[in-house]
């Protein structure tokens, strides 16, 4: 890959995400796809971007978890370009609920991931 410049897009495996992901490879990103659980949405997201002239790499990584923050990093490096840029995009959104009817574990998982995983990627 050499000198390109990479970036990293999170919560990148569908929606916002993906379109990101696409017009960046469009522009001349090589594009770091994250998806904390869908390998398979993400790869087929990285094919997208190859069927269209781009590169990429799918990266599975939970950006709430600082180690798969670290690792997620790590496969950034390896790719040998220039880190351009992060998008935080990744999101904990589903299931759909009144705040008075969520448990402390799902704004613990909204926390980790809206908060936490923003302040770990962006460090």
């Amino acid at each position: 890959m050499g000198s390109s410049r990479v970036l990293l897009i999170t919560g990148a495996s569908r929606g916002i995400g993906a379109a990101t992901a696409v017009q960046a490879a469009a522009r001349g990103y090589f594009v770091c796809v994250n998806s904390r659980q869908s390998v398979e949405a993400a790869t087929s997201v990285v094919k997208e971007i190859r069927e269209r002239g781009g590169n990429g790499v799918a990266v599975q990584a939970d950006v709430g978890q600082e180690a798969d923050v670290a690792r997620l990093f790590e496969t950034v490096d390896a790719q040998g370009g220039s880190l351009a840029g992060v998008v935080n995009n990744a999101g904990e959104v589903a299931p759909a609920s009144r705040l008075e009817d969520m448990d402390s574990a799902r704004w613990e998982a909204i926390f980790r991931t809206h908060v936490l995983g923003t302040l770990y990627c962006t460090k």
